[in-house]
C-alpha cells in the first residue's frame, strides 16, 4: 500500500482500496498523519487509513472477533502466496511481530465475573489489499453465522 501520510489527495486512493474490498465508505474526520475525509465501515468495525496500512477497530470489546474466529483468520493461507498466512498482513492488535491472537493477548470480556471468559480481538493493522479484501470476507462470514 502507498504511504498516504501528508498526501492531500489521499481520498482517491482510499476510495479505490475500499471499492476493491467492497467496503462501505463513510464520511470521517482525519486522525493522524493521513488527511482523509472518509473511512471504511463493516458492521461495527471502522477502518481508517494510516501511513502504509489500515487500522480496523471496534469501540465495544464484544463487537470484536472472538479469539477462535480470529485464530481461523490468522492461520488462513494467503490466496496469492500459499507459503504465507493471512496473519502476516492482517496483524492482531496491530502488533508488528504478527503473533497469533492467542499469543498477543486478546482482550478478555470480564464483566461476567466468571473465570471462564471469552476473549476478543478488537483491533487489527492491515498491510495490503489482499488482507483488506480477506478481512472483509472474514467479517461477513462471522456476522452471517453469528447467533
Amino acid at each position: 500500500m502507498k504511504n498516504l501520510a501528508g498526501v492531500k489527495e489521499c481520498d482517491t486512493t482510499i476510495k479505490e482500496e475500499l471499492y476493491l474490498a467492497d467496503i462501505e465508505a463513510i464520511p470521517a474526520e482525519a486522525k493522524g498523519e493521513v488527511p482523509y475525509s472518509i473511512e471504511g465501515k463493516i458492521g461495527n468495525w471502522k477502518l481508517r487509513r494510516a501511513w502504509y496500512y489500515w487500522v480496523a477497530s471496534v469501540e465495544i470489546l464484544t463487537d470484536g472477533l472472538p479469539v477462535d474466529d480470529a485464530m481461523e483468520l490468522h492461520n488462513k493461507p494467503n490466496p496469492i502466496d500459499s507459503g504465507k498466512i493471512l496473519g502476516t498482513s492482517i496483524r492482531s492488535g496491530g502488533h508488528c511481530g504478527c503473533p497469533s491472537p492467542n499469543e498477543y493477548g486478546a482482550d478478555p470480556d470480564c464483566n461476567t465475573g466468571k473465570l471462564d471468559v471469552k476473549r476478543y480481538v478488537r483491533s487489527y493493522h492491515i498491510d495490503d489489499q489482499i488482507g483488506l479484501n480477506e478481512f472483509k470476507k472474514a467479517l461477513e462470514l462471522y456476522y452471517s453465522t453469528e447467533v
